[in-house]
């Protein structure tokens, strides 16, 4: 059955779909490692199709203009100069050069008398282009087109708010009159665009063949010029042969590539017969760029049509654009985004991921064994030798890979690079085990890959910077993983991690590893600057080791032991009012304005401002005294401890405190209700609470320590998923009603809009 293709597809899939299904997520370019450089293609007019799925075309290159390349050679200009006076200068400055005048933009001091004398056609004509090209867009038919068009201030006009008749006078006569060819062409250009823009599609068509194919000259113009007749021809419904005038411009203009692209696939949409469309190439490289066109577009296998490119031409640069792209996929599809300590594989390989394994399989040997044959067919051995190489090292086939590697002689700074880094990924990954002698093999031969730091100073404090992905991090990952499954824990976390990461989820036990590994006397080289790389900006490991401690035995509750490792290391600094209660719910604004301070004044040893351990001392003295169960003294010690607990927790105003954060902000997603990394305090405000009332006498006091009870009830449910009509039954808010007379109670009615709206209505 002859092949056919609904070409309409790549509208929807060529920029934006992913090759294979099982992906499952969308990918973005700094989410992976891309250890193989795509830039090695060396071609920059295809540098725009690699593969990116964060743009429409790869953010490659820069690449020079091949029309003001044609202006230059025709004016006699540097590039730099060519390309300001197309494109930077003005239509006035251009009239003045005209007439004899002194341009008043001093950087066209290049265009001197004898220069305008020679080039004044050339001048005119720009200075005339100048004015039409605030116009040059196609009059919109469509909504979708308006859209298209005129998302941008920048175009406000359209071609429709021309004269047209007078344009094409205008036009005509100076085409005419013109003796030099290369300005006939342009003329000519300008003349089918103007048309073309009208939606006059016919007739540009009939323009075309007037003014421009007569000429004979295949310039980068005539391309542009070809380009708007076969946007004509679409407009007119001629679909194929608007396909196949873009194809020559994709095969032939340096500046259209993508252009003619993109009109393809907005122009595509019929089914129209794919071997006779290839079998009316014009030649081989235009045949080539069919297929490339076919396996560029992410619903193809790209190694089918590169097997066919190669058919015809074993070196056609077509077949290593399609084949860089095909191991970035490949690589994206296997190698992990992140490595987690805590969830370290049993693999010996983190980076492959075998449940995509089994649907990439197919795509993948076919890839290998394509470049294995171009290693022996193609001229150039180096590319197709680091490509096989690099497939086969993702293949694990290690010694395969060494031998390929071998093969690449290049001095080309890039081969160069990825041959070194190629060779160090190899030689780490083949490792069952690092040990201590491998240690300092492997750093002697890489130095360079172990002693730049992934950490970086955020907010005062070092973090490892997530978003930097490439070959260090790679080795970073693959250490990362031998050492978890060696029991080297300290070593796995700090590979991939500042030792501060340690606050995203503490761990005394991890915490003694690495003080063991960061205080160990003789260490292997690797090992030194592992501990010195990853403490950066820390003054003393142990005592920041002691402080984090400290922190986890305060959220405990273990004053006693917490005290002490405060003693050389104190961070935060908080107000009084860490032991005072707020009435109304209001996760941030001004402390004077949420928080109370009744009773603190009661206690000396709750100072105005304290750090951590000035906190912890009057928390032991606090709970001294709460311990004496002498009425109201003893209750309210153990109530401000329970507030201390309660502002502590996820949601109190206080939640940063005993979580590393630098302030209350709330964030849901690390220290809100689904947080699994932090022990919630309220349970121990809840403990400490009940004593509270126990020893109390006075209602006063009575109303709040209730009132602290029924706001941590309140926030037990909500972590429950309860609603607010279901958390009004709970005893502890009955129990509050019974100090309805005093004046706390009136208090609370009167600040807090939950605890009113539910007194007014379910009270007794």
């Amino acid at each position: 059955m002859r092949k056919r293709l609904l070409l309409v597809a790549l509208v929807l899939t060529a920029f934006w779909g992913k090759t294979f299904a099982c992906g499952g997520w969308d990918e973005f370019d700094q989410t992976y490692y891309n250890l193989f450089a795509q830039e090695i293609m060396k071609d920059p007019r295809y540098h725009p199709f690699l593969l990116t799925y964060d743009s429409r075309y790869y953010p490659g290159e820069t690449l020079r203009n091949g029309n003001i390349e044609e202006w230059q050679k025709y004016l006699g200009l540097s590039y730099e100069d060519t390309y300001y006076l197309v494109f930077k200068s003005t239509r006035d400055d251009l009239q003045k050069l005209t007439k004899g005048k002194t341009a008043s933009d001093k950087k066209l001091a290049f265009a001197t008398p004898d220069f305008v004398k020679k080039h004044k056609q050339a001048l005119l004509y720009l200075a005339y282009t100048k004015y039409l090209e605030p116009y040059m867009r196609i009059i919109p038919d469509t909504e979708s087109e308006v859209y298209m068009w005129y998302w941008d201030e920048q175009y406000e006009h359209n071609a429709g708010d021309l004269d047209y008749e007078k344009v094409k006078t205008v036009l005509t006569k100076s085409w005419n009159a013109e003796s030099d060819n290369e300005l006939k062409l342009r003329y000519g250009y300008q003349l089918v665009r103007l048309a073309h823009y009208t939606r006059r599609f016919k007739e540009a068509v009939q323009l075309f063949d007037q003014y421009v194919k007569p000429l004979n000259m295949r310039t980068e113009m005539y391309y542009y010029a070809l380009s708007q007749k076969a946007g004509a021809l679409r407009g007119m419904g001629e679909t194929e042969k608007a396909n196949r005038e873009f194809i020559h411009v994709f095969t032939n203009s340096l500046d259209l590539k993508t252009v003619a692209y993109s009109s393809m696939t907005f122009g595509w949409e019929s089914e129209i017969n794919f071997e006779d469309f290839v079998a009316g190439a014009a030649d081989n490289n235009e045949r080539n760029d069919i297929y490339f066109m076919m396996g560029y577009g992410d619903f193809n296998n790209p190694v089918n049509e590169i097997e066919k490119i190669i058919a015809n031409d074993p070196n056609a640069i077509q077949a290593m654009v399609l084949m860089v792209r095909a191991i970035n996929k490949i690589e994206r599809e296997l190698l992990g985004e992140y490595y987690d300590y805590d969830m370290v594989s049993q693999s010996r390989y983190p980076y492959w991921d075998e449940d995509k394994e089994e649907n990439l399989r197919p795509f993948f040997n076919q890839a290998m064994r394509v470049c294995d044959r171009q290693c022996e067919q193609a001229n150039d051995h180096n590319f197709w030798n680091l490509a096989s190489s690099y497939l086969h090292f993702l293949n694990k086939d290690f010694d395969i890979a060494s031998s390929q590697l071998g093969k690449v002689k290049s001095n080309d700074a890039l081969y160069k690079t990825m041959v070194r880094n190629l060779t160090a990924y190899i030689d780490i990954c083949r490792q069952p085990k690092i040990t201590s002698d491998e240690e300092r093999r492997l750093f002697a031969e890489y130095r360079d890959l172990f002693t730049a730091t992934n950490s970086v100073l955020y907010d005062n404090q070092y973090v490892f910077n997530d978003y930097f992905l490439g070959g260090k991090t790679f080795i970073n990952e693959v250490l990362t993983n031998r050492y978890a499954l060696q029991g080297e824990k300290a070593k796995s976390f700090l590979v991939m991690h500042h030792l501060t990461a340690i606050e995203g989820a503490p761990n005394d036990k991890l915490l003694d590893e690495i003080q063991a590994f960061l205080n160990k006397k003789k260490k292997t080289p690797l090992e030194e600057n592992l501990a010195e790389l990853r403490t950066v900006g820390l003054d003393n490991y142990n005592n920041y080791i002691a402080y984090v401690k400290g922190v986890l035995r305060l959220t405990e509750g273990d004053f006693k032991a917490a005290k002490p490792l405060f003693d050389k290391q104190t961070r935060l600094t908080e107000s009084k009012r860490i032991f005072g209660h707020n009435i109304r719910v209001w996760y941030s604004g001004e402390e004077n304005v949420i928080m109370r301070d009744d009773y603190l004044y009661e206690f000396p040893c709750i100072h105005d401002k304290m750090n951590e351990a000035e906190v912890t001392d009057a928390l032991m003295q606090l709970q001294k005294i709460g311990d004496k169960h002498n009425g109201d003294e003893s209750a309210k010690a153990n109530y401000l401890i329970g507030n201390f607990f309660y502002n502590v927790s996820l949601t109190g105003y206080y939640r940063h405190y005993l979580r590393f954060d630098k302030n209350n902000g709330f964030n849901y997603e690390k220290f809100g209700f689904d947080a699994e990394s932090y022990q919630n305090t309220v349970q121990l405000s809840n403990t400490y609470l009940d004593k509270a009332m126990k020893d109390a006498t006075d209602p006063e006091l009575k109303a709040h320590i209730a009132f602290a009870l029924a706001k941590n009830a309140q926030q037990d449910l909500e972590r429950q998923g309860f609603s607010e009509i279901q958390s009004v039954s709970d005893p502890h808010y009955r129990e509050f009603e019974k100090y309805e007379q005093t004046a706390y109670f009136k208090t609370v009615l009167s600040n807090c809009l939950y605890y009113r709206a539910y007194y007014t209505t379910y009270a007794r």
